[in-house]
């Protein structure tokens, strides 16, 4: 599913959505809002929906996106003023601005009780702007025409082994219905898939997707997506634990505004007295292209595997102590502290336990997590 649907421009209008969900961990959940009027939208399947998605045209727009986390989390020590220390963002609410010119431009401004961070995109790169230690990180822009048509054209036919003047894809999927109603067939097995058609989000009439698993070896309950009815843009999405009324995880908009953007909300310029940090491509990332890499068996090793399948999987791996930085290595030994201990065949670690996933953390360095119950992480770890 994921090839076909890369190759339509939806990041290019979910950028801000994205680029929230990967700054706060994707682990996130909106504030339950007020409860709005029912909309009066004619009815649309699970197929018509994902279609509608898929070929959804960028939009330009603004608005306010509010996240919050309801795990049920032991009270974990906060990680200085940072809004987006992974620490500071496992629990409680969160709001960030977001901005979008319907191309390539965005801004997402994470709003914490004392300090900021920002993320620009724009014509001179990615821009990240922490207040909390004055910091800023600068991505030069790739070089090159970097558009859909680009992206297509490495992973058309020439490039694949297929001989020109044949089809990359099975005619199923050479079409936006093709690809929903494949997609759909993929998840029967494992999921059931139903929708609805009365909700409304930030004022927005929207339709809901919802994601019910069919196995019970799983924490999570259902996930559910609202689509806006007119853009085609997801608005919110909510997952809830098994047997739970409120969602754990649910981030989207509180309000929206859809329409052009001035052009000034996309500049930046590094505040007097910032430490800029612009990373530097080396010459063997540069020869890249060029000579193919080897991955050795340690470092082969070292990656992180899922273990298991569908909603049961668990990811297991190594913490990589040596990329993560110093603060972040102290920030998990002080989380580290709180969480119990637990021990088994497997060793001896400690155990995050959540409505929604479990985490394991060995004393010698590895991890595992998935929204299961612990004793399938122990199963993977062993």
């Amino acid at each position: 599913m994921n090839a076909p649907f890369t190759r339509r421009p939806l990041l290019r209008w979910a950028a801000p959505g994205v680029a929230l969900a990967t700054i706060i961990a994707g682990s996130q959940v909106a504030a339950h809002w007020p409860a709005q009027a029912d909309t009066d939208l004619p009815p649309r399947t699970a197929a018509q929906l994902l279609t509608d998605v898929q070929q959804a045209k960028p939009v330009a727009m603004s608005g306010t996106v509010t996240a919050t986390m309801a795990l049920g989390l032991p009270e974990l020590p906060t990680s200085g003023s940072n809004p987006t220390a992974p620490l500071n963002l496992l629990s409680g609410t969160h709001t960030a601005k977001v901005w979008y010119d319907g191309g390539t431009q965005s801004r997402i401004a994470v709003l914490g009780k004392s300090a900021e961070t920002d993320v620009v995109t724009n014509d001179s790169g990615l821009w990240v702007w922490q207040s909390a230690d004055r910091s800023v990180l600068h991505v030069a822009p790739p070089a090159g025409d970097q558009g859909p048509k680009a992206y297509a054209d490495r992973t058309g036919p020439s490039h694949s082994g297929i001989p020109s003047g044949k089809s990359a894809v099975p005619g199923g999927l050479s079409t936006p219905e093709g690809v929903a109603t494949w997609a759909l067939k993929m998840l029967e097995p494992t999921t059931s898939v139903t929708t609805t058609s009365n909700e409304r989000v930030a004022g927005c009439a929207a339709y809901e997707l919802v994601l019910t698993p069919k196995t019970s070896n799983t924490k999570v309950g259902s996930i559910h997506v609202a689509i806006d009815a007119k853009h085609h843009i997801p608005l919110r999405a909510e997952v809830f634990a098994r047997g739970a009324d409120k969602p754990a995880i649910n981030v989207g908009f509180s309000s929206i505004d859809f329409g052009k953007q001035p052009a000034s909300r996309f500049d930046f310029t590094p505040p007097p007295g910032a430490k800029v940090t612009t990373p530097k491509k080396s010459a063997k990332s540069r020869n890249h292209a060029k000579s193919p890499r080897v991955t050795s068996p340690r470092a082969k090793a070292d990656l992180p595997q899922v273990v298991g399948k569908g909603w049961s999987s668990v990811l297991v791996g190594t913490i990589p102590t040596k990329t993560t930085g110093k603060k972040a290595n102290q920030d998990l030994q002080r989380a580290l502290k709180v969480l119990p201990k637990v021990s088994g065949s497997w060793g001896q670690g400690h155990l995050l336990d959540t409505a929604l996933l479990s985490a394991v953390i060995t004393d010698d360095g590895h991890f595992a997590v998935g929204a299961v119950q612990p004793k399938t992480l122990y199963a993977a770890l062993g």
